[in-house]
């Protein structure tokens, strides 16, 4: 396709969960139901513009979506600027991959505009400089990679550029948590202790093989036990919010496998066997949450699998 036929181009980034427990930096899944939508539109000369449903940063060195767009342009050294228009569906600082959402689709609706020169594996770096606005420069791809590829990504928090695909054996029923509060990515990485002790980072690497291992297999009941054993950040975390332990406990009673924070907080979701237990799980963490005097909703989505796709 000749680039010059495409003049407006537009992509859906889907949210995504991280961590998942023991998976600090490493593992994410990209999730249905949410998502953010990048329209970009070629405009003469060079530069990024950039305008949203909710007020964003407009220089493109500080937004997510312009810079994952500048890197794009960059790589195939495009003689035109773009102007994107974020539509922002997810909360900002909720918890559930939006500023990867936000980098993801506008990388891929920029690179639709240009007549789709690159594929999603081209992209990585693209969407992992997006994503590193957020969090203070600092790459990391666990939201980001699976808002980019769909499913679930285990990737290095040394070189994000470094992951795999990791095959699920089926669906995944999830109830999610959002409570009426916002967690910024770099503010929750400012709290997080500069050393661990030994016994408990070589226990919270063992519960993530074994965990990544039973995702693969299917053994989602066992998942959900490592997914509640992570010894180094959410406990730290978890300790800003006044109704996580509640949380937890009413989740599994209503039937869940586990439950944990996703990213930084303050959402949490929680695994369930079926779609009916997950919508008595979602109302029973809201429930917990507004106990603690915090408004929150509660719903049920799912694992998906595509990723970021044209709109």
């Amino acid at each position: 396709m000749d680039s010059k036929d495409v003049r407006t181009a537009a992509a859906f980034g889907p949210a995504s969960l991280s961590n998942l427990g023991p998976g600090f930096d490493t593992l994410g899944i990209c999730i249905e139901g949410w998502g953010d939508t990048v329209t970009a539109t070629r405009k003469e000369g060079h530069g990024i513009t950039v305008d949203s449903n909710i007020l964003l940063p407009q220089e493109p060195a500080k937004n997510t979506a312009s810079w994952a767009a500048h890197q794009v342009l960059s790589a195939v050294d495009a003689g035109c600027g773009v102007h994107l228009y974020v539509e922002k569906g997810i909360p900002l600082g909720s918890g559930i991959g939006g500023s990867a959402a936000s980098a993801a689709a506008a990388a891929w609706a920029t690179n639709l505009m240009l007549g789709q020169p690159l594929d999603k594996p081209d992209l990585v770096n693209a969407v992992l400089e997006g994503e590193a606005i957020a969090s203070d420069g600092v790459r990391h791809g666990d939201n980001v990679l699976p808002a980019l590829f769909g499913g679930m990504v285990l990737t290095s928090p040394s070189n994000p550029a470094d992951y795999r695909l990791i095959p699920l054996s089926r669906s995944l029923h999830l109830a999610l948590l959002l409570p009426d509060l916002r967690v910024f990515t770099a503010d929750a990485r400012a709290i997080l202790p500069s050393h661990v002790s030994l016994r408990a980072a070589t226990e919270n690497a063992g519960d993530l093989a074994f965990q990544i291992h039973d995702f693969i297999t299917g053994n989602y009941e066992r998942v959900g036990c490592y997914m509640m054993r992570d010894r180094l950040v959410e406990p730290v975390r978890s300790a800003k919010l006044p109704f996580y332990a509640e949380a937890r406990a009413r989740a599994v009673a209503a039937g869940a496998w586990g439950c944990a924070l996703t990213g930084s907080g303050p959402a949490m979701f929680a695994l369930a066997p079926d779609e009916c237990t997950a919508r008595a799980v979602a109302v029973a963490m809201v429930a917990a949450a507004v106990a603690a005097g915090i408004a929150a909703s509660g719903f049920v989505t799912a694992s998906d699998m595509e990723g970021v796709r044209t709109v």
